[in-house]
C-alpha cells in the first residue's frame, strides 16, 4: 500500500501523538509499505531512510517546543498525486491535517482519522473560566466538525472514544480503538547492561538503595507536575514517623516551556534535594531511566493513553496514574494489581498508596510483574495488523 500519515509534530516526535505517528510509520515501512509523511519544518529537520518526509513551511507553537505546518492545498494535491496516495492517516486537527483532509477528499482518497488531542491539550484545564469559556467552545465545535469528516476515526483507548464521543456526539461504537502499541522488543528488561545502568545512575546523580518515583513526559500545563511536589512534600514531612522517606526521590524526565518554572517551585517547597531534573533523554538511555525507578507517576489532567506510561509498564514499574475524567491512562492501572489511581484533591491519598508499596517489597515485585504481563496486549505488532487491516478494506471499498 501506498500510505500518507500527516502529523505536525513527527520526525522528529514532539510527544505522544509524535511518538504514535513515527512508531506506525516505520512499522508499517518495515512490513513493504511506501510511506510518505506529511509535517511541519523544525530547525533540526530528521532524515529517516525509506521514509519519505515532506516538510511545509512552519510557525513555531509558542507554548511549548514543536511547530504548525501552514501548507497550501495545491502542494498537498501535487504530493498525493506525486506519490500515487491510496489512503491518508491524519492524526492532528491543525491547519495542516485540514489542508491534507481537503485534498484527500478532493481525489477521493479515503482518510483515517487520528484522535491524539484533547481540549486540555490546547487550552489548561485550571485556567479562569470566564476568559476561556469561548476558546474552549470554539476547539470543542472544531474537533466536532473535523472528527466527522473522515471515512474512519481511530482511537488510542476506549477512554479516549468515550472523550471523543462528548465532542462529536456520536456513539462511542463508531470510533476504533486501536492502542498506540509498544515495541516490546526495544522496551524490555533482558536489554539492561548492569556495566551501564551503572554509568547511568552516576551521571544523574542516582545512588543505590534510593526509591525512585519516575514521571517521563512533556513540562506543560496538562501534565499537572506541581502536585508531585504536592505529594512529595506530604512524604518528607512524614520522615519522622517513617525514618527511610529520605530514600524516596521524584526523578522528573522531559522537556517543556514550564520547566524553568517548576525547577524554581521545587527549590522554593523546599524540595531541591528530593527531585532530580534530567531533561530529555535519550531513547536508548530511558530504558536505563525506568529499570531504575520503582513506581511510575502520572499526574496529568488529561491523556488519551500515555505511551510513557505503556514503556513504565514494559520496563515493570508499578504504576500509579491521577484519577481524571479526562485521563485514559487509568485504563492502565487494575487498581491494588500492577498499581493505583490517586486522588488529585488529596495527595494524601497517593502518599499512602507509595508508602504501602515502599514498605512492602514482596507486594512491589508482583505489582511490577503484573505490569508486565498486562502491556504484552499493546504490542505494536498487533496494532499494526490492526490498521493494515483497516487500510485495506478502505482502499478495497473505494478502489
Amino acid at each position: 500500500m501506498r500510505i500518507c500519515f500527516v502529523s505536525d509534530q513527527s520526525f522528529p516526535p514532539r510527544g505522544g501523538e509524535g511518538i504514535s505517528t513515527q512508531n506506525f510509520s516505520l512499522g508499517l515501512r518495515k512490513k513493504g509499505h511506501r510511506v510518505v509523511v506529511l509535517t511541519s519544518k523544525p530547525k533540526d529537520p530528521l532524515v529517516i531512510e525509506k521514509i519519505k518526509i515532506y516538510r511545509f513551511p512552519s510557525i513555531p507553537i509558542f507554548w511549548g517546543k514543536g511547530y504548525f505546518g501552514i501548507p497550501l492545498l495545491k502542494d498537498i494535491l501535487f504530493i498525493l498525486k506525486k506519490e500515487k496516495i491510496e489512503i491518508v492517516q491524519i492524526n492532528t486537527a491543525t491547519y495542516l491535517g485540514w489542508q491534507a483532509l481537503k485534498g484527500a477528499k478532493k481525489m477521493r482518497i479515503p482518510v483515517v482519522l487520528g484522535f491524539h488531542a484533547q481540549i486540555e491539550n490546547v487550552i489548561p484545564p485550571y485556567f479562569p473560566s470566564l476568559p476561556f469559556t469561548f476558546p474552549r467552545k470554539v476547539v470543542r465545535n472544531w474537533f466536532s466538525y473535523f472528527y466527522q469528516k473522515g471515512d474512519l476515526v481511530i482511537v488510542p483507548s476506549h477512554f479516549a472514544a468515550k472523550i471523543l464521543q462528548k465532542y462529536t456526539h456520536n456513539s462511542s461504537e463508531a470510533f476504533t480503538v486501536i492502542s498506540n502499541g509498544l515495541d516490546l522488543k526495544k522496551f524490555n528488561p533482558q536489554r539492561i547492561n548492569q556495566k551501564r545502568k551503572e554509568e547511568f545512575k552516576r551521571k544523574y546523580s542516582l545512588k543505590d538503595g534510593e526509591f525512585i518515583i519516575l514521571y517521563v513526559g512533556r513540562l506543560t500545563y496538562e501534565k499537572n507536575i506541581p502536585y508531585l511536589f504536592k505529594i512529595m512534600k506530604s512524604l518528607k514531612e512524614r520522615r519522622r514517623e517513617f525514618p527511610g522517606i529520605n530514600r524516596i526521590k521524584l526523578v522528573i524526565v522531559g522537556e517543556g516551556f514550564l520547566k524553568n518554572q517548576l525547577k524554581k517551585k521545587g527549590e522554593k517547597t523546599g524540595l531541591k534535594e528530593n527531585i532530580i531534573f534530567t531533561g530529555f533523554i535519550r531513547e536508548e538511555d530511558l530504558l536505563y531511566t525506568y529499570d531504575c525507578a520503582d513506581i511510575f507517576i502520572l499526574p496529568s489532567f488529561a491523556e488519551l493513553q500515555s505511551i510513557s506510561t505503556l514503556e513504565a509498564m514494559a520496563m515493570k514499574n508499578v504504576i500509579m496514574v491521577a484519577k481524571s475524567t479526562e485521563n485514559a491512562a487509568q485504563e492502565l492501572v487494575k487498581e491494588g494489581v500492577n498499581g493505583y489511581t490517586f486522588s488529585l484533591e488529596n495527595p494524601e491519598d497517593a502518599v499512602e498508596k507509595i508508602l504501602k508499596i515502599f514498605h512492602n517489597e514482596k507486594l512491589k515485585k508482583q505489582m511490577q510483574e503484573e505490569s508486565f504481563k498486562m502491556v504484552q496486549e499493546h504490542n505494536m505488532k498487533e496494532s499494526i495488523l490492526k490498521l493494515e487491516e483497516i487500510y485495506q478494506k478502505l482502499i478495497g471499498r473505494t478502489g
